[in-house]
């Protein structure tokens, strides 16, 4: 089989797992199109308040050679680590996202303060001057686990990205549905 085709069949192969996987509705590859606008729109992400946001995950996923897109409703399986963090100036972590059913442990701060039910601040961790989120990249174990991948990182794109994103695949924009953007590369297995 020629190199083109091994590697379509490998596309193809990595969708149908991703269309498996419970909670997700749709799924498809990123164009060049998309790619280009997703990261300006990801790059100019407006400030919250005095906070600036940084999408680190999907600007990782944007580097890889591969980006699918999985929309998906609240049934999906949760992160295996905080997709949102609060970091310094200095680049310290002083607050996240808490996981479904975390509790935060002692000591993470001299006094915890939270923002809605699944974010905490650490108070007196650190200084929170020059503080940003950040939404780190996040592994995605079901495209590791296939054969001849390498480099995979998945991320959420901002509110505008996701409403960017399904209107050019032809979606409707459903407020109780999300996407994920799983970068990767293929490697000879």
């Amino acid at each position: 089989m020629n190199p083109k085709a091994e590697a379509d069949k490998k596309l193809d192969e990595i969708e149908k797992v991703l269309a498996s996987l419970r909670g997700v509705k749709h799924t498809f590859y990123l164009t060049g199109e998309m790619r280009d606008r997703l990261e300006e729109l990801e790059r100019r992400y407006p400030p919250i308040g005095p906070l600036t946001v940084q999408n680190d995950g999907v600007l990782e996923c944007l580097k890889r050679r591969h980006v699918a897109c999985i929309v998906k409703d609240n049934t999906f399986r949760g992160p295996p680590h905080p997709t949102v963090v609060l970091m310094n100036g200095n680049g310290t972590v002083i607050g996240r996202e808490l996981l479904r059913g975390e509790k935060v442990g002692p000591g993470e701060g001299s006094k915890t303060l939270f923002l809605g039910k699944d974010f905490v601040v650490f108070v007196g961790k650190e200084s929170g001057k020059g503080s940003r989120f950040v939404l780190p990249p996040v592994e995605f174990k079901e495209v590791e686990e296939v054969r001849g991948t390498a480099r995979v990182v998945s991320s959420s794109p901002s509110t505008t990205g996701d409403v960017f994103l399904r209107k050019k695949a032809g979606l409707e924009d459903d407020p109780k549905l999300a996407s994920i953007l799983i970068g990767f590369d293929l490697c000879r297995p």
